[in-house]
């Protein structure tokens, strides 16, 4: 008799648990397709796809289940930008208040569901995150791996407050980098330049002035800066490359960025989870997007070597 109460206790909390599940999907299926920059998504049968998964997260049995669903529809876009963080996620990775509201009232009204993430290594925030500062032959090198993490520019930052004085010049590591959120590439081009460098190019909404973070003042790192580019360097990387070359703050070694300037928007759900989705396409405040042709550098140089030739560039310069 016990036994069946329990199985009859736990249905009833699976039947009560579908509703929100699929609320849940639903609107995170409706967000990319009212504010994904691009109208067609790339070619993506958005209907079909968002069916598909539909029916398997109607069949899911708790939150990380539906998280991870929700998380692998956002990634069949294939942009490698677009990406869905369940709660326990973007609470390790990004800024306090750097979120947009989901832009629906309706989830807003609605009560919040209890969120309980997995145990374990699932809780992880996964591969962003890992910023790198280290004095090499009296040159701070900063390696800024993405845009996303927040950690990341605060490393940055505190390695130029504590080595400035001691140092010839930076070299800031771009390589590789996927890019991220606007709110983090500005700023991080506030640690070297201030002022308003960009635009962001909305679907439907023209274009948007963006600054630096901070963008008054005098920003911490004046000495000579090398940046180190290549074909992996992406969305706001591209961006944060382009405005230090729009300021003419740096000089550019490597090979030219992969001309990918999609724009991450964080949106938030009430209960923590987070939606980044390449909503604009950013360029310079004056003149044509990075899209489709990168940003050049000053000297090409197999990636491989551009460490040792961005060195070479700021020991001279101090002469």
């Amino acid at each position: 008799m016990k036994r069946a109460v329990l199985l009859l206790f736990l249905l009833s909390l699976s039947l009560a648990a579908k509703p929100a599940f699929l609320e849940r999907f639903d609107l995170a299926w409706r967000l990319v397709k009212d504010v994904y920059y691009e109208p067609t998504i790339h070619g993506t049968d958005w209907q079909a796809l968002g069916r598909r998964y539909r029916a398997r997260v109607a069949q899911a049995t708790d939150w990380p289940q539906v998280y991870r669903l929700i998380a692998e529809m956002y990634r069949a876009i294939g942009d490698g930008h677009t990406a869905f963080l369940p709660p326990w996620e973007a609470r390790g990775i990004l800024a306090e208040g750097s979120c947009y509201p989901v832009p629906y009232p309706e989830v807003w009204k609605a009560p919040v569901p209890e969120i309980e993430g997995p145990a374990g290594e699932e809780t992880a925030s996964g591969s962003w995150g890992g910023a790198e500062a280290r004095v090499e032959e009296g040159i701070l090198y900063l390696r800024l791996p993405d845009l996303v993490a927040a950690e990341n520019v605060l490393t940055l930052e505190d390695a130029i407050r504590a080595h400035d004085a001691e140092v010839a010049g930076y070299v800031l590591d771009l390589r590789g980098n996927p890019g991220g959120l606007v709110l983090e590439m500005a700023r991080a081009a506030g640690l070297f330049i201030r002022g308003w460098p960009w635009r962001l190019v909305l679907r439907g909404a023209g274009a948007i002035p963006e600054p630096t973070l901070p963008f008054w003042g005098k920003a911490p790192a004046q000495k000579p800066l090398a940046v180190l580019i290549d074909g992996g360097v992406n969305s706001a990387a591209e961006g944060l490359a382009g405005a230090l070359r729009e300021f003419g703050r740096a000089r550019f070694f490597g090979e030219t960025t992969a001309g990918n300037t999609e724009a991450l928007l964080p949106y938030c759900f009430p209960e923590g989870a987070v939606a980044l989705v390449a909503a604009g396409v950013l360029a310079p405040l004056r003149g044509p997007t990075w899209e489709g042709r990168g940003v050049a550098p000053d000297v090409e140089v197999d990636p491989e070597d551009a460490l040792k030739s961005a060195i070479r560039y700021l020991k001279a310069s101090r002469r």
